[in-house]
């Protein structure tokens, strides 16, 4: 038991923490998902805490959706910015590409990944912390679900992606 406590205690004390950047969770010390688009109360955050990469997860049509604004502010910012746009239930190949990204980042970088409302965000970090970081399944699918997702169908996407890297 003490042992298990041990090993939440990380988790814990992040999430008991008031996010740096509104309206953001951060699943690990310097990769944040946050619920929606950028605001100015995030971008001025995303200044302040020397967020480095932004990576924007919604697909075309979504509401609100303004790529090439978004890009320009985070570039003025010195923010390097990436659209790469994920459905609901990612296939394998959107997991592998985020997995590659988050795990290529230069050594200080600081991420946050956005989509219309947390839920792909939240999923897609969800195989890097089990499979990159070694975090336990079940902890990462709680901290996922408390950074946004919601959707039973992208849970299991998540799951059988985790799965089939896990069975290999």
């Amino acid at each position: 038991m003490s042992r298990l406590l041990f090993l939440l205690l990380p988790a814990l004390v992040l999430q008991a923490q008031d996010s740096v950047i509104p309206g953001a969770v951060e699943v690990r010390s310097g990769v944040f998902v946050l619920r929606g688009s950028p605001n100015d109360a995030t971008c001025a955050a995303i200044k302040k805490q020397h967020i480095t990469h932004v990576v924007d997860l919604r697909r075309d049509g979504e509401p609100s959706l303004n790529c090439e604004s978004e890009s320009i502010r985070m570039q003025e910012m010195g923010v390097q910015y990436l659209r790469y746009a994920v459905t609901k239930t990612p296939p394998n190949g959107d997991f592998d590409f985020l997995r590659s990204f988050l795990k290529n980042l230069p050594r200080g970088s600081k991420v946050l990944l956005h989509c219309s409302n947390g839920n792909r965000a939240a999923a897609v970090v969800c195989p890097w912390l089990v499979l990159d970081k070694g975090m336990p399944l079940e902890e990462a699918l709680r901290i996922a679900k408390d950074a946004g997702m919601k959707l039973p169908e992208t849970e299991e996407a998540v799951r059988r992606y985790i799965g089939s890297k896990t069975a290999a």
